[in-house]
């Protein structure tokens, strides 16, 4: 082996560390700000629990037994209903760069395999 194929093989294998860590550090950027996304929808829909909760507790004690009746429970069902929709959407976003970012390391792996 010669020293220029040394070179060459340390050369490809740096550019291939550089690479997977350029694509770690990108996906970590987008995890955080993904995670500081659904951290706000989990305390949105915290609040949002709260006041439904509050409105059944606030129709119990005027003695009402038909909860599912009364207009202002339905729409705070539809509102806490809309919160849990934006987590979700949140986890599948983050779900997402996870799987994009596996796909980057395989494709990363497998084009220095073939060089």
């Amino acid at each position: 082996m010669e020293i220029s194929d040394v070179v060459d093989k340390i050369s490809r294998l740096v550019l291939k560390w550089t690479r997977i860590a350029w694509a770690g550090f990108l996906n970590f950027v987008k995890i955080s700000f993904e995670k500081r996304r659904l951290r706000k929808a989990q305390r949105n829909l915290d609040q949002r629990m709260s006041r439904l909760g509050a409105e059944f507790y606030s129709l119990h004690r005027q003695g009402e037994t038909e909860f599912l009746k009364s207009i202002v429970i339905r729409q705070h069902l539809k509102i806490v209903e809309e919160a849990e929709s934006q987590v979700v959407a949140v986890l599948d976003c983050i779900d997402a760069i996870r799987k994009e970012y596996q796909s980057k390391i395989r494709a990363i792996k497998a084009e220095s395999a073939r060089g």
